[in-house]
């Protein structure tokens, strides 16, 4: 989706790859949004979550389109969106296992006196958002 040699789009990768946080949009079974903020994993082609069994992941039950935004707009001036479709993965495929991740949140881990193991107990969905268009 992305074409590195383009700067805008190295841009929007460097941001995937360096922001904390992302705002997911999915849609409630009435057809209502919900938002919620979740750390994230960008792998160069997709984005993988990892969820407590809750709204977002009832709501992925009934229909995978989402919305990502990143979290930080700089004031405004460089908000990026990225849609696509959700697949719930096998619960094997649990965060711990997902190196890349655990080392970029490894200090907040730290913080919350986490392991990948601990953290997966409770964040126990893993999610892999396969990107479909984005808005930069």
């Amino acid at each position: 989706m992305l074409d590195l040699t383009k700067e805008r789009h190295a841009h929007v990768h460097e941001r995937l790859r360096s922001d904390i946080m992302v705002w997911l949009a999915t849609v409630k079974p009435d057809g209502t949004p919900h938002i919620v903020p979740v750390w994230f994993l960008w792998d160069g082609d997709s984005i993988y979550i990892y969820s407590k069994p809750d709204q977002k992941i009832r709501n992925l039950k009934q229909n995978n389109a989402v919305m990502v935004a990143l979290d930080d707009t700089k004031g405004g001036s460089d908000p990026i969106w990225v849609a696509g479709e959700a697949t719930l993965l096998p619960h094997d495929q649990a965060l711990y296992k997902q190196p890349g991740y655990v080392e970029k949140y490894q200090s907040l881990l730290d913080k919350y006196n986490w392991t990948g193991e601990s953290m997966a107990r409770d964040y126990s969905e893993p999610i892999k958002i396969t990107p479909t268009k984005l808005f930069a």
